[in-house]
């Protein structure tokens, strides 16, 4: 038996994510790309909330991995942690801990999802998708240029992010740099 095009799991389909078969993805031409009408483009509500919700799931990620850490730590000194003078020393650790835990996880996170199929969680539940600006699915480097580049969003105090608000391109900061454009995949 020959597998069917309507198969979601079916390699034909064209849809990395089979948890969502009603969301085949067809790459688009850059002629394609260039008439995409504003309504199709990913507006700045739709990707900041995807945004969020990605950042609470990376959050759940990183306290479970110190969690992890945690225990383990208590388990190799055999003790709890002392209240006493040393609790802001201990403090000031873990937070230097969770920062460059959450640092690694945030560029992994985001650069694996966006060359996998172009999506992060986040982007799922809302249906949009990263492209290239000539419609092609996002590589590995420029998955981790674009992730790279929010710092730019963030050194230009949010406007970076606000760009994405801005029709007609309806693009982020870090979106005009490494070539990328966020579209919808499933209509509003």
């Amino acid at each position: 038996m020959e597998p069917s095009s309507n198969n979601p799991l079916s390699p034909e389909s064209g849809n990395p994510w089979p948890l969502f078969p009603d969301q085949t993805i067809r790459e688009r031409t850059a002629a394609e790309l260039e008439a995409i009408p504003v309504h199709d483009r990913a507006g700045f509500w739709r990707r900041a909330a995807g945004f969020i919700l990605d950042l609470v799931l990376l959050q759940w990620i990183t306290f479970l991995f110190l969690l992890i850490g945690a225990t383990a730590e208590d388990m190799a000194m055999a003790q709890t942690l002392n209240f006493g003078d040393g609790f802001s020393e201990s403090m000031l650790e873990w937070t230097e801990i969770h920062t460059q835990i959450w640092s690694f996880l945030f560029l992994v996170y985001f650069s694996f999802f966006t060359s996998c199929g172009g999506q992060t969680p986040g982007k799922m539940a809302l249906g949009i998708r990263v492209v290239t600006t000539d419609g092609q699915a996002v590589s590995w480097l420029r998955a981790i240029g674009r992730t790279l580049c929010y710092n730019l969003d963030v050194l230009t105090l949010g406007i970076g992010f606000l760009l994405a608000a801005v029709p007609p391109a309806k693009r982020a900061l870090h979106d005009m740099v490494t070539g990328t454009v966020v579209v919808n995949i499933i209509k509003k």
